[in-house]
């Protein structure tokens, strides 16, 4: 399609859906014959339009949705590579509309993304399931271990090759000879993760891979045995154990390119009744969005499938959202990366343009373009080293000069206040957020990351073998600049399974480049631990630093029997902690940091201060 046609119609379907009184409804069916169902879609969107109707729904069956022929456009996702997209359904401006698929699904052939709504009202998708026909990623089964080599059987769909003594597979924009298809691209193998099929969970022994074995000195050498047979000689730190399966989607940007369903700068957005098996990044990433809702949005492996990977990064992500985000009856399962992630941005202040006008910039390369202001947002501007807040401003204006470099204009002067090494938080955009009766489970990294300042209820939902932490409440300045500190947390009526042998459950610190640097006044505060049943792996439950107002409170710790001797709590520059009512399955130590840090211990079993 030419980008004047497709403006044309994206401006008529804003136009036309924001009409008085928009109702009534599109039914449209797949194509028949199987073919690329993209152009059917773009039709019976202009067809809403012109009959401002407020309901597309989709018949059921397969929708077979092609990037050759789909709307073309630069799009900056937070957390995902930035560059051209191809979008299936995109949603631009548009007011009161819903998306049914009354059981449709989208079967996805390529690098696009199914789903995009930018600049939007009231907008819903529902009803639909979301896949891809070949995966991103490489994955296959170890069927031996022979002396200091290994044998791994990729699965078919992978389309795996050795180039130059390389192996890649998967889809990402890595193009080389006769493969340079921007549907069929490559990655390598470096980045891997391993799997046990038993637990379908992270596997005990985690080899890392690489091109160049420091160890042996020399490089990796990987040869085809066989049909989708390969062997791996050189590439491992350790060798992994037979029958683990071998998930690579390599380490080259860009690697994150199409996630499920993208939302941006949408004010009212409900997503109920999904499903997504695959994507090649997250599944739902809300960015600038007020009120997000989903419920029972399933990140699943599809049944009977042989692949024991869903999305490539966060089953959901939320950054810079306004009021309320719920997450809520969902199931997410088999990621590599967290079920769920509510944050906000912090940009580095650039220096004063004048003395109520503010630069401001973004240091990591997936933050760019990010919706980071609106006027009336307070500002919070914070020493960077330290995270600590030492004034607050409100926006009157933003210009936008390009991706990486915006002006703020301020509703007050504040040469006499502004500190070199600044960082700025948008603190109108520290959302609420209920995550409740979720279940999380068998996935790579945490069960759950959650910056935001305010009410924040995680409740009664099931933490599942992640192989790292249950809980991350962390406040990054020095690598993904990921705001902010939490004021008012609730961790009640959960269930947490623990996996990795030293991870904690809950991890509740900023991210500072130095240990000692955590010595500095609280962070986070207002943090409630309540109720809580524990299966532990690690020795280490809580591991805290610069909290104010710990509890922990009326909890079941259990230990399984393979976790090492070690302090169940660790608390660094922490005040106002108190522990009550807490049943350990073992003698277990809280220890502190500075030493004589004050600490309320009320009728807790097995659990004492050092």
């Amino acid at each position: 399609m030419k980008i004047g046609r497709m403006m044309a119609i994206a401006v008529a379907l804003a136009a036309a859906a924001r009409g008085a009184g928009a109702a009534g409804e599109v039914r449209i069916a797949p194509p028949a014959d199987g073919s690329d169902a993209v152009p059917v879609l773009r039709e019976a969107l202009a067809k809403c339009r012109a009959e401002r109707a407020g309901r597309l729904v989709l018949a059921p069956g397969v929708w077979n949705l092609h990037p050759e022929r789909a709307d073309g456009m630069h799009r900056y996702i937070s957390n995902h590579d930035p560059g051209t997209k191809r979008v299936a359904i995109h949603l631009d401006g548009v007011s009161g509309f819903e998306i049914d698929g009354a059981g449709a699904t989208l079967m996805c052939h390529g690098v696009l993304t199914p789903i995009a709504v930018d600049r939007s009202t009231n907008i819903a998708i529902r009803g639909l399931t979301i896949d891809w026909k070949k995966p991103f990623h490489i994955e296959g089964t170890v069927v031996s271990v022979d002396g200091d080599a290994f044998e791994v059987e990729m699965l078919p769909e992978c389309e795996v090759v050795v180039r130059d003594g390389r192996l890649y597979g998967g889809m990402a924009e890595l193009f080389f000879g006769e493969l340079q298809d921007p549907g069929q691209a490559r990655q390598d193998f470096q980045w891997n993760y391993w799997v046990d099929p038993a637990t379908k969970a992270a596997a005990a022994v985690q080899p890392r891979l690489s091109l160049w074995n420091a160890k042996v000195k020399a490089f990796a050498e990987i040869t085809q045995t066989g049909t989708n047979r390969f062997r791996f000689r050189n590439a491992h730190s350790v060798l992994p154990a037979v029958g683990s399966v071998m998930v690579c989607k390599g380490m080259n940007r860009p690697n994150r390119l199409s996630p499920a369903i993208h939302l941006s700068s949408v004010d009212g957005v409900t997503v109920r009744d999904v499903t997504i098996h695959h994507a090649g990044g997250m599944g739902v990433i809300a960015e600038d969005c007020t009120d997000p809702v989903l419920r029972n949005v399933r990140v699943a492996l599809r049944p009977g499938a042989r692949s024991l990977v869903t999305t490539t990064a966060d089953a959901t992500h939320f950054v810079g959202c306004r009021g309320t985000v719920v997450v809520a009856g969902c199931l997410f399962e088999n990621m590599l990366d967290d079920s769920c992630n509510v944050h906000g941005v912090y940009a580095i202040a650039e220096g004063l343009l004048a003395p109520d006008r503010l630069a401001v910039s973004f240091s990591h390369f997936e933050q760019l373009g990010t919706a980071f202001a609106r006027p009336g947002d307070r500002m919070r501007l914070l020493q960077r080293d330290t995270l600590l807040p030492y004034a607050d401003v409100s926006v009157t204006a933003v210009a936008r000069h390009n991706e990486d470099y915006y002006v703020l204009s301020l509703d007050r002067p504040i040469a006499d206040l502004y500190r070199t090494n600044s960082s700025v938080e948008n603190v109108t955009t520290r959302p609420d957020f209920d995550y409740t009766d979720n279940t999380a489970r068998n996935h790579r990294a945490r069960g759950i990351l959650v910056t935001s300042g305010g009410k924040v209820r995680i409740e009664n939902n099931r933490f599942e073998r992640p192989s790292m932490m249950g809980v991350l409440v962390e406040g990054d300045n020095n690598f993904w600049y990921e705001s902010g500190g939490v004021e008012d947390l609730t961790i009640r009526g959960n269930r947490f399974v623990g996996l990795h042998p030293s991870a904690p459950v809950f991890r509740l610190a900023p991210l500072q480049p130095k240990e000692k640097d955590l010595l500095q006044p609280p962070y986070h505060r207002n943090i409630r631990i309540v109720d809580n049943t524990v299966e532990a792996v690690s020795p280490l439950v809580v591991d805290a630093g610069r909290v104010a107002g710990l509890e922990f409170s009326g909890n079941t710790v259990t230990f399984a029997p393979q976790a090492a001797e070690g302090p169940a709590v660790r608390l660094r520059a922490c005040e106002g902690a108190v522990f009550r009512g807490n049943r350990f399955s073992r003698p277990s130590l809280v220890t502190l940091e500075p030493a004589d840090t004050a600490v309320r211990m009320d009728a807790n079993e097995n659990l004492s201060r050092k």
